[in-house]
């Protein structure tokens, strides 16, 4: 496999590792909901994002191989 893909795969599953962090800190941790509600906002969309990217970077993977 070359280095580029490695590299993309590294990426993606450090990515994942965030996302999830921050999806369990939305989801289940009560601080989460004593934050300003744009804050709230802000968060949930940077998941999205993030997620988003996930997604691409693992259809970019998929192609290189």
């Amino acid at each position: 496999m070359s280095e580029r893909i490695e590299r993309m795969k590294i990426e993606h599953k450090e990515l994942c590792t965030k996302t999830n962090a921050l999806n369990s800190f939305i989801h289940g941790n009560e601080i989460f909901r004593t934050l300003d509600d744009l804050e709230q906002v802000r968060m949930i969309k940077q998941v999205g994002f993030m997620e988003a990217y996930a997604q691409t970077l693992e259809a970019r993977i998929w192609v290189a191989k």
